[in-house]
C-alpha cells in the first residue's frame, strides 16, 4: 500500500505538468513515467486482491465456525431451557413437598396432641382406680413408663390392672401408630426435600455452567467474525484505494495520449505547411532555373552558333592552309597504305588508326564532362587537330556524320572478321570526315582527321571495336 501511495502521489503530480509540456518528447516521457506507475499500481491491486481473497477465506471460515458455534449455542440453549424447565419442575416439586411437609408436621402435631390427650385420659383413669383401691401396680406401670410405646407395653403386661380402660388403651395404640406414621411421612418428605434441594443446586450449577459456556462461545465467535469482517473491510478499502489510484493513472494516461495526439497533429500541420512552403519555394526556384536555363540555352545557342561560325572560319583557314599538306598526306597514304606496319599488324589484320599512343583505357571511368562514373567503351589516342585518321581494317562505311556525344563519327563494318562475329570499328570526335556511308575502304585508307567535336575536352581520337555489337577492348586486337 505504501508503494502504491507513492505512485499515486507521483501520478497526482504528473497530471498538472502535462498541460505545460510543449514538446512531444516531454509528453512521451510523461507517458512512460505514467506507464511505470501503472505497473506499480497493477501490482498493488493484485496484492490487494490477494489480501481481499485471503480475508474473505478467513471470513468464510469464521462464518462456518460461527455456524458451528451457533449450532452449539442452539444446543446449549436447548439444554439451558431443559435445565430451566427442570429447575422450575424441581421448584414446583419442592414447593409441593414443603406444603406436604407442613401438612405432615400438622399431622404429627395433631398426633402428638392426640397422644397427650389419650395419656391424660389414661392418667385420669389411673387416679380413679387408685381412689377405688385398685392395685397400685397399675400406677407404677403408668408413671414408670418413659415413652408411649413403653407405656403401651406396660399396659399390655398389666391388662388386668386396666381391664376397665381397654377402650382407652386401644385408642392410645391407634393414636401412637398415627403419630409414628406421621413422623415417618415427615422424615420421608424432609429427605425428598433435601434431595430436591440438592438436585436444584446441581441444576442451578449446570445452568450457570451452560450460561457461561454459551456466553463464552458467543463472545469468541462474535470477536472472530468481527475481526475477520474488519480485516476484510480493511482489505477491500485498500483494494478500492488502489483501484482509485489506478483509475487516476489511467485518466492521466488518457490525458497524456490526448495531448500527444494534439501535439502530433500540430507537428503534422506544421510539417505540411513546411512542405508546402518548400514545394512552393522549389517550384519558384525551378521556374527561375527553367527561365535561367532557357536564357542560358539561348545564350549558349547563340554562343555555339558564333563558336561554330568561328570554328568554321578557323577550320576553313586551316583547311586552306593545310590543303597541300593534306593532299600530300593523302598521297602518302595512297602510296603507302600500311604506314603502321612498323607497329605491326595484328593477327586479325588491324593497324593502329592514328599515329599516337593509347591514352584513356577501356573500362569504367569518371567522365570528365558529365562528372559521373560510366563505361568507357573504347580507347583514346591524343593527337593534334587535323592529324590523319586511317581505316584500321578494310570494310564498308556504315555511318559518317554527327552522332551525339561522339561528334563527327565514322562507323565501319568489317564483316565476320574476329571469331566469326560481326566486327565493327568506330572513330569519334573527328574534325572532318572524308568518306561517306556505303563507301568501301581499304585498310590504311584516310577516312578523316582528328578533332574535338562532341563531348570532348581536347583533340583526340576515341576508337572503339565491337563484336556482335558488344564493345571489347581494342588493345587486344589492334597493335
Amino acid at each position: 500500500m505504501a508503494t502504491l501511495f507513492v505512485a499515486t502521489t507521483l501520478s497526482a503530480g504528473l497530471i498538472g505538468p502535462l498541460a505545460a509540456a510543449d514538446t512531444l518528447s516531454d509528453l512521451k516521457a510523461a507517458q512512460q513515467a505514467n506507464s511505470a506507475q501503472q505497473d506499480v499500481a497493477r501490482n498493488a491491486i493484485s496484492q490487494a486482491q490477494e489480501n481481499v481473497n485471503s480475508a474473505t477465506q478467513r471470513l468464510i471460515q469464521s462464518q462456518n465456525e460461527l455456524a458451528n458455534a451457533q449450532a452449539i449455542l442452539s444446543d446449549i440453549t436447548v439444554q439451558l431451557q431443559a435445565a430451566r424447565e427442570d429447575d422450575a419442575r424441581i421448584a414446583a416439586e419442592l414447593e409441593a413437598a414443603r406444603q406436604e411437609l407442613e401438612r405432615a408436621k400438622q399431622r404429627v402435631a395433631k398426633a402428638e396432641a392426640d397422644v397427650a390427650q389419650q395419656l391424660a385420659l389414661i392418667g385420669t383413669a389411673a387416679r380413679e382406680s387408685f381412689q377405688q383401691q385398685t392395685d397400685l401396680r397399675g400406677l407404677t406401670v403408668v408413671f414408670g413408663s418413659e415413652t408411649p410405646a413403653e407405656l403401651s407395653q406396660r399396659l399390655q403386661w398389666n391388662t388386668t390392672i386396666f381391664d376397665t380402660q381397654a377402650a382407652e388403651k386401644s385408642r392410645l395404640d391407634q393414636v401412637l401408630a398415627e403419630l409414628e406414621a406421621a413422623r415417618q411421612a415427615q422424615a420421608e418428605i424432609e429427605a425428598r426435600i433435601a434431595e430436591d434441594k440438592a438436585e436444584s443446586e446441581r441444576t442451578v450449577a449446570r445452568i450457570a455452567t451452560l450460561e457461561r459456556r454459551a456466553e463464552e462461545q458467543r463472545n469468541t465467535v462474535a470477536a472472530l467474525v468481527a475481526a475477520n469482517e474488519q480485516a476484510r473491510a480493511a482489505a477491500q478499502d485498500e483494494l478500492a484505494a488502489d483501484e482509485a489510484s489506478y483509475a487516476t493513472l489511467q485518466a492521466a494516461e488518457r490525458d497524456t495520449q490526448r495531448l500527444i495526439e494534439q501535439e502530433m497533429h500540430r507537428l503534422y500541420l506544421e510539417e505540411q505547411a513546411r512542405l508546402k512552403r518548400e514545394a512552393e519555394e522549389r517550384a519558384r526556384r525551378e521556374e527561375e532555373a527553367r527561365i535561367k536555363r532557357e536564357e542560358a540555352a539561348r545564350a549558349k545557342a547563340a554562343a555555339d552558333a558564333a563558336e561554330r561560325a568561328k570554328a568554321r572560319d578557323a577550320e576553313e583557314k586551316r583547311r586552306q592552309a593545310n590543303a597541300k599538306q593534306v593532299e600530300s598526306a593523302r598521297a602518302d597514304a595512297a602510296a603507302k597504305p600500311s604506314r603502321t606496319e612498323s607497329r605491326a599488324t595484328s593477327a586479325w589484320g588491324f593497324i593502329r588508326p592514328v599515329k599516337a599512343n593509347y591514352g584513356s583505357a577501356f573500362g569504367m571511368r569518371f567522365h570528365p564532362i558529365l562528372k559521373i562514373w560510366r563505361p568507357h567503351n573504347g580507347v583514346d589516342m591524343g593527337a593534334p587537330t587535323g592529324t590523319p585518321i586511317y581505316a584500321a581494317q578494310s570494310g564498308t562505311v556504315l555511318q559518317a556524320g554527327v552522332n551525339g556525344g561522339f561528334g563527327q563519327y565514322t562507323l565501319i563494318s568489317h564483316g565476320r572478321l574476329v571469331d566469326g562475329k560481326t566486327t565493327t570499328t568506330g572513330y569519334a570526335h573527328q574534325s572532318r570526315i572524308v568518306v561517306r556511308a556505303g563507301q568501301k575502304v581499304e585498310r590504311g585508307q584516310l577516312i578523316g582527321y582528328v578533332g574535338n567535336t562532341g563531348l570532348s575536352t581536347t583533340p583526340h581520337l576515341h576508337f572503339e571495336l565491337r563484336l556482335n555489337g558488344t564493345p571489347v577492348n581494342p588493345v587486344r586486337y589492334v597493335p
